[in-house]
């Protein structure tokens, strides 16, 4: 794949605030602010909520970061990242299902914002791939 060296704000703004959230999210649930229930912190590794918040600080809202900064800059390799970043959430949604097996309006959401960050990162490479 072909590295774009171009600043891409729209990207690094879609991933910065997704890992805003994640790292939101990862406060929340170490803190105890979010309170996900008996029965679904039962099901949690470790029976922890701490466990999940650094988990979904490690898991998306790293590699949303860099993803983030790495857009913002220019820098190479943003664009792989970004899908990295993008594939990472889609895949926390499904495990998060199969592990809480809990359904939340803001699981599809999330997906759909996963889909949208691996499009954008591979975006720059489908158009900058010649044609024949």
């Amino acid at each position: 794949m072909a590295d774009t060296h171009v600043r891409q704000p729209w990207l690094a703004s879609l991933t910065g605030l997704l890992a805003a959230t994640a790292f939101a999210g990862a406060v929340a649930l170490g803190t105890g602010t979010m309170d996900l229930g008996g029965p679904v912190t039962e099901r949690l590794p470790f029976q922890s909520t701490v466990f999940g918040g650094v988990a979904l600080a490690l898991v998306v809202g790293v590699p949303m970061a860099a993803a983030a900064v790495r857009a913002a800059m220019g820098r190479p390799h943003a664009a792989e990242l970004a899908m990295l970043a993008g594939v990472l959430l889609v895949g926390w949604i499904g495990v998060q299902l199969i592990v809480i097996r809990t359904f939340s309006w803001l699981q599809p959401a999330m997906v759909a914002a996963g889909l949208a960050v691996f499009a954008a990162g591979w975006w720059p490479h489908n158009r900058s791939t010649p044609r024949p």
